[in-house]
C-alpha cells in the first residue's frame, strides 16, 4: 500500500496497541518472535502480549538466533537437538515478561536439563500461566519436579508426563482455584498427594489418570464440579472410588473388576466403560452382601445408559461374569462388547469354553428385554462365539433397533454373506432390528481429544470420526 501511493506510509504501525496485540497472539511462537525481531513497533507490544509457546511452532531452531541443527560448543563438542530445542525453551521464557497463555511441548525431552525444565516451572508459576502441557513422551520429562505448578492461582489447563509431585508440592494445588482440566501420565506421586490434588482443585471438570506411578487407591470425593473421569493403563489399580459427584457424566477408561469399584452420588453418570473382565475377579451381587469383601462393582449403577465391556466370548467363566455384570446397568440402552479373544483361545476346547446350549440356558436380563435398543459388537478376528451371543440379544432384546457388528474379515464379502445367514437363522424378538456387518476400523479411545470425550453424544462410537 506504501509503495503503490508513494507515502511511504506505515499503516500497520499506526494501529492501536490492543489490535496488534492480538495479530500476535494468533501468530506462532517462531513467527511472533521473528516478528518482534524485525519490528521495533511489534517489540514492544510482543512483550506486552500473554506468550503462547508451544514447540511445534519452532520447528527451525535458527528462527530464534539459536541455530539450526546440532550446534556446537567453544570446545567443538556437539549438542543434540532436544537439548538445542530445551535451550530454546528457556530463552524464549527469559525474554518474555508474562503472562503465559500457553505452554506447550511435544518434543522436547528434559534429558540433561532437568533443572532447566524446573525452573521452567517456577518461572510458568511466576509469570501466571493459564495452560500447561507436556504432551511429549512421558519417559522424556525425567521425573522433573512439577509441585510449582500446582500452586500457580492462575491455571486453567494441566497435563503432565513422568514428572514427580511431592506431598508437600501436592497439598497447594488448593492455591490451583481455576484448574478446571487435570491429565497426569506416568507422574510419579503418593497416594495422598493424589488425593490432595483431586480434593484441592474445586473447578476441576475433567481428570485424566494414565499409568500413574504411585497410588493403587484412586478415590474422588466431593468434586462437585467434574463432568469426566478417565482412568487408563492402571493395572495395580486395586480401588475406584467415587463419591458425591454431582455433575460426572462419564466414567471411562480400562476398569479392571480386579479393582473395588464404588460410584455413589453421580446422578448423572450416563457412560462407563471399558469394563474389563478377567477370569478371577468379580462375585455374584448375593456373594457381595454375603461376604462383604470382594472386587469389582459394589452396587448397581441406576443412571447408565450407555455401558461398554471387554470380554472373551470364548471363555464360559468370563461370560458368566458378563451376564452378571448386565444386571448392575438395569437401565442400560446402548451396548458396546468388545472381544479380546486371541486366535489361540478360539482354536482351544477346554472345560472353560463355552458350550453350543450355553446362551439357551440363561436367566432373563431386565436391561437386555425391555431397554437395550443399540449393540455394537467388535472383534478383530472371526469368532464364532460373538455371533452366538449376537443370537443371544436379537432373541432377547424386545425394543432392539440396530445391530452393529464389527470385524476385520467383513472386508471380504464372502464373509458377510456366511455371517448374514448364519443370524437368518436365529429368532429377532424385536420387529424394528436392523443387522449392520462392519469392516473393522481402527480407533483410540484412550488418546480421544477431551473436546469429544465430553461432546459425542457416544465417547465409544469414534469409529467414523
Amino acid at each position: 500500500m506504501a509503495a503503490a501511493d508513494g507515502g511511504g506510509e506505515d499503516y500497520i504501525s499506526e494501529l492501536p496497541d490492543a489490535l496488534l496485540s492480538v495479530i500476535l497472539s494468533l501468530l506462532g511462537t517462531a513467527e511472533a518472535a521473528r516478528t518482534a525481531v524485525l519490528s521495533t513497533r511489534f517489540r514492544g507490544v510482543w512483550a506486552a502480549t500473554p506468550l503462547r509457546l508451544d514447540d511445534l511452532d519452532l520447528p527451525a531452531l535458527g528462527a530464534l538466533g539459536l541455530g539450526g541443527g546440532t550446534r556446537t560448543t567453544a570446545s567443538s563438542s556437539p549438542i543434540a537437538p532436544w537439548t538445542a530445542r530445551a535451550d530454546a525453551v528457556t530463552r524464549v521464557l527469559a525474554s518474555h515478561p508474562g503472562p503465559v497463555a500457553l505452554f506447550r511441548l511435544s518434543r522436547t525431552s528434559f534429558r540433561g536439563r532437568v533443572d532447566a525444565a524446573e525452573a521452567w516451572f517456577r518461572e510458568l508459576a511466576a509469570k501466571r500461566a493459564r495452560k500447561v502441557a507436556l504432551l511429549c513422551a512421558p519417559e522424556w520429562c525425567h521425573l522433573a519436579l512439577a509441585d510449582p505448578l500446582l500452586g500457580c492461582a492462575t491455571l486453567e489447563s494441566l497435563a503432565l508426563g513422568e514428572c514427580r509431585v511431592s506431598d508437600r508440592g501436592a497439598s497447594a494445588a488448593a492455591s490451583a482455584a481455576r484448574l478446571t482440566e487435570l491429565t497426569l501420565s506416568s507422574t510419579h506421586l503418593s497416594e495422598a498427594a493424589l488425593q490432595s490434588v483431586l480434593s484441592g482443585c474445586p473447578a476441576l471438570r475433567s481428570v485424566m489418570l494414565k499409568h500413574v506411578e504411585g497410588p493403587r487407591s484412586v478415590r474422588v470425593r466431593s468434586c462437585r464440579s467434574l463432568v469426566l473421569l478417565r482412568v487408563w493403563q492402571y493395572k495395580n489399580l486395586e480401588e475406584l472410588t467415587v463419591e458425591n459427584a454431582p455433575c460426572l457424566e462419564r466414567l471411562l477408561g480400562d476398569m479392571r473388576l480386579t479393582a473395588a469399584i464404588n460410584v455413589s452420588g453421580a446422578p448423572k453418570l450416563t457412560a462407563f466403560g471399558y469394563v474389563v473382565i478377567s477370569s478371577s475377579n468379580f462375585l455374584l451381587f448375593d456373594e457381595v452382601i454375603e461376604k462383604d469383601v470382594c472386587n469389582g462393582l459394589r452396587a448397581p449403577l441406576l443412571s447408565v445408559k450407555i455401558l461398554a465391556i471387554s470380554v472373551k466370548f470364548s471363555s464360559k467363566n468370563d461370560m458368566d461374569k458378563l451376564m452378571n455384570l448386565l444386571n448392575f446397568f438395569p437401565f442400560v440402552e446402548t451396548l458396546h462388547v468388545q472381544a479380546s479373544d486371541t486366535r489361540y483361545d478360539l482354536t482351544q476346547d477346554s472345560t472353560d469354553t463355552v458350550g453350543s446350549s450355553y446362551h439357551e440356558k440363561l436367566d432373563l436380563i431386565g436391561c437386555v428385554m425391555n431397554h437395550l435398543n443399540s449393540v455394537r459388537l467388535e472383534s478383530k478376528v472371526h469368532n464364532i462365539y460373538m455371533l452366538e451371543f449376537a443370537c443371544f440379544l436379537l432373541a432377547r432384546a424386545q425394543v432392539l433397533q440396530l445391530m452393529t457388528i464389527q470385524s476385520k474379515v467383513f472386508s471380504i464379502p464372502q464373509c458377510v454373506a456366511g455371517q448374514q445367514a448364519l443370524l437368518n437363522q436365529s429368532h429377532v424378538a424385536s420387529t424394528e432390528a436392523e443387522i449392520v456387518f462392519e469392516d473393522m476400523e481402527s480407533h483410540d479411545l484412550e488418546h480421544l481429544s477431551l473436546e469429544l470425550a465430553n461432546t459425542l453424544p457416544d465417547p465409544f462410537d469414534t469409529y467414523h470420526r
